[in-house]
């Protein structure tokens, strides 16, 4: 993702490009973004409850997933449907 792309409630999925293997992948919720112009950082939170602190290019969009794969994250997840 972009920093502008990066906005308060997106689902996202680390990338599995991500340094740390154990987090390749993993779906969560953005909670926070933080900085300014050029150096931002993402607050994700996931679903077993832990937040962790990421780089928006180590995150990928997954808001424009199909609408039935959507409902599938929010099942898994435990968000609600609306």
């Amino acid at each position: 993702m972009k920093p502008e792309e990066v906005r308060r409630g997106a689902p996202v999925r680390v990338s599995e490009r991500h340094r740390i293997e154990e987090r390749r992948g993993i779906v969560g919720k953005v909670v926070g973004r933080y900085g300014g112009d050029g150096y931002v950082a993402v607050d994700v939170r996931f679903a077993d409850g832990r937040c962790r602190l990421f780089w928006p290019e180590d995150l990928e969009d997954i808001s424009s997933v199909q609408p039935r794969l959507r409902a599938r994250w929010r099942w898994l997840l435990g968000w609600s449907s609306t």
